[in-house]
């Protein structure tokens, strides 16, 4: 494909996710609109993840996959319906591949978030997550299994697990993939309460922009009976990027 190509390619894909992304804003705010403070927030969240693969391999049939590949996280959150920055995060980790099944990552996250005026929370986070990915014709269905130990200060430290199940199923046109719808859910619960305290269920599209750079847009429904907000609608859009 000419540079051209590329560049026109790129832009009619910038488009289009700012076009969804317009609308799932609109819809997301109008819903808000009318809820109560604290019971209710709007927000946009973002979340960057740079994957460098360190060890790379080829499978039975010689292709190539990371068998090891080391993870840089970076995410924020506005909301408090005024897009205030209400949750920042940074973090590290690790993807080792198992086979072709199941994989393990690790990571650290650091946290800073103020949800509500006046309330800063601050914590240190491990998570350890066991995924584990099938297909069934071109239907893909992942279940990560997260077990995170969180650090928190002037708070006792808990630990709670993850479940979260994703669908993912490609739009095609001359044999290739334009984009991905997706719908998954996660559950939370708490090992010190020792109860399910959050759900979030999320729909969205993802799109691989170039053999490097993969975008994603969603629309998320938090609902959480541990803490406020209680109901959280929001709007997202991620970035994925490797480096070879």
């Amino acid at each position: 494909m000419s540079q051209e190509g590329i560049v026109e390619k790129t832009n009619i894909t910038s488009r289009f996710f700012f076009l969804i992304f317009g609308v799932l804003a609109v819809a997301a705010a109008s819903a808000s609109a009318q809820s109560t403070m604290g019971e209710r927030d709007f927000q946009i969240w973002s979340e960057t993840t740079i994957n460098v693969p360190l060890i790379k391999k080829k499978d039975s049939k010689g292709k190539d996959y990371k068998d090891l590949t080391l993870l840089f996280i970076g995410s924020l959150r506005l909301g408090r319906n005024k897009l205030f920055p209400v949750d920042e995060r940074v973090g590290i980790g690790f993807d080792k591949r198992i086979n072709k099944y199941v994989s393990i990552t690790p990571t650290y996250i650091y946290k800073f978030a103020e949800q509500s005026p006046g309330r800063k929370d601050i914590e240190h986070r491990v998570r350890f997550d066991t995924t584990l990915s099938f297909a069934y014709k071109e239907l893909s269905i992942k279940d990560r299994n997260r077990v995170e130990y969180r650090i928190r200060h002037s708070r006792p430290d808990t630990v709670r697990y993850r479940n979260r199940i994703t669908f993912k199923h490609p739009v095609k046109k001359n044999g290739k993939t334009i984009f991905s719808p997706f719908v998954a859910d996660e559950v939370f619960y708490d090992f010190r309460d020792g109860r399910f305290f959050r759900n979030e269920f999320a729909a969205g599209i993802e799109r691989k922009v170039t053999s490097n750079f993969t975008a994603e847009i969603f629309y998320l429904n938090r609902y959480n009976t541990g803490g406020l907000p209680k109901h959280i609608n929001a709007i997202g859009i991620n970035f994925k990027v490797e480096i070879d």
